[in-house]
């Protein structure tokens, strides 16, 4: 005989109905209701998100902050009531800074977890090494590398970034050394890992484009901690350079500007790199400080902004209740994880799970405005989806990173159009064709 099914089975069969009495038979379908609703209380069960950073090595001070940020959307979004009544889980990994492990993880995030989306991976480095892996799980990347435009197109579809196109926007605070100190003739030290090559061609393309001239390049690697040598030739230059550009992040940047002062380098800095949280530009010296200057996003120097600039509640939010909540200030990295997290939550609210609609919002429909300050709107061509020279300019004081002006005002300034901004981003391949 074929045994029965479901809970005709577990009674004895579909006979027993028809012998059951009335008490039993309440019994039955109150057994039905609980097993019915208890399944669907499965099938809607919180949504899962991945989390996917680099905690261990150098880069790990930015994941931490970044961890933080996403984590105080998230919460406030599950407080809220979550995404219709669903809460957001968070499945979190580790990539360790490592391309092969991340490509693993991100699959085990796709195919096991079964996320609807991904906050990261947060490094350049690790996002070259897996950026095939989005597209073939169909499963959209939130990331926040420098360099993104590194990403070859046709794997952009399913990644998209939460900064601002950082490298190429550090470059424009030449505008500002222009506007500001007439700068014409400048040289520049950098590391010489192929991060540190591409960002001095984009120096080279856009001091051309400021009518400025980049007259001299000195590389070495990260790990040096000598830099006078070559800062002693870029200071005998003839006819002597009247600004500095420094790329590089952690000590190689800081030893670079307080040593050009020390190799008779007294001119305007212009800085680019990741030593964007007050504890990393600690070790520079007052005099070197005052002289240096860096595009960054209005969040970071939110206390000194003028008064009329502090109108945007998103950011004032942001910086309340991430103090609230962890105890501590808020830095750039954890302003850039809300953000990183922001596009996927306004997604779930509008679209709902389905991966390919969220994608498709994400890139086509999605407008915007996050914690550092920055309005986003993606395109198909353009994963940025935001306007660098929207960026605030500071410098450094007593530790602190402090307004100086805004790069729209000194573009304006010199002459350089949204036009001109758009063909260079073209140029420079931040946006596709």
């Amino acid at each position: 005989m074929e045994r029965g099914s479901g809970f005709a089975s577990v009674f004895g069969h579909g006979g027993w109905l028809r012998r059951a009495g009335p008490v039993a038979l309440a019994f039955y379908a109150l057994a039905i209701w609980a097993a019915v609703g208890w399944t669907g209380a499965l099938a809607e069960g919180p949504i899962k998100v991945g989390l996917l950073l680099t905690y261990i090595g150098p880069t790990s001070i930015f994941a931490r902050y970044e961890d933080k940020g996403a984590r105080l959307l998230i919460d406030e979004t599950n407080k809220s009531g979550g995404i219709g009544g669903r809460k957001i889980e968070l499945v979190n990994y580790d990539t360790e800074g490592k391309p092969d492990r991340a490509g693993t993880l991100y699959r085990r995030l796709a195919q096991e977890d079964n996320v609807a989306a991904v906050i990261g991976p947060d490094s350049i480095f690790v996002l070259l090494g897996m950026s095939d892996i989005p597209s073939e799980v169909k499963v959209i990347s939130v990331s926040s590398p420098g360099l993104y435009e590194l990403v070859a197109p046709q794997k952009r579809r399913y990644i998209v970034s939460a900064q601002v196109a950082t490298t190429f926007a550090g470059t424009l605070v030449l505008a500002y050394v222009k506007d500001k100190f007439h700068a014409k003739r400048l040289g520049m030290i950098t590391t010489s890992d192929v991060i540190g090559q591409t960002i001095a061609s984009t120096v080279g393309k856009m001091a051309a484009a400021f009518g400025m001239e980049l007259v001299d390049v000195a590389s070495q690697p990260a790990s040096d901690r000598d830099l006078l040598p070559s800062l002693h030739k870029l200071a005998t230059l003839q006819p002597k350079i009247d600004a500095l550009y420094v790329f590089g992040s952690g000590p190689f940047a800081n030893i670079a500007m307080n040593q050009s002062e020390l190799a008779g380098i007294d001119v305007p800095i212009a800085y680019n790199g990741g030593n964007v949280i007050p504890e990393l530009i600690k070790d520079l010296s007052p005099e070197t400080a005052k002289r240096t200057f860096l595009a960054v996003a209005r969040s970071t120097v939110w206390s000194t902004l003028p008064a009329a600039d502090r109108q945007d509640p998103t950011i004032a939010n942001f910086l309340k209740d991430y103090r609230a909540k962890f105890g501590e200030e808020p830095t750039l990295p954890s302003a850039v994880g809300y953000d990183m997290a922001l596009p996927i939550v306004d997604a779930l609210k509008n679209v709902g799970t389905d991966r390919e609609k969220l994608t498709e919002y994400i890139h086509d429909k999605q407008r915007i405005s996050g914690a550092q300050g920055i309005e986003f709107k993606r395109t198909w061509a353009d994963g940025y989806g935001s306007d660098p020279a929207e960026l605030a300019v500071a410098s450094v004081s007593d530790g602190q990173f402090v307004f100086r002006g805004f790069l729209k005002d000194s573009l304006r300034n010199i002459g350089f159009t949204k036009e001109d901004m758009l063909n260079k981003m073209r140029e420079l391949k931040l946006v596709a064709e």
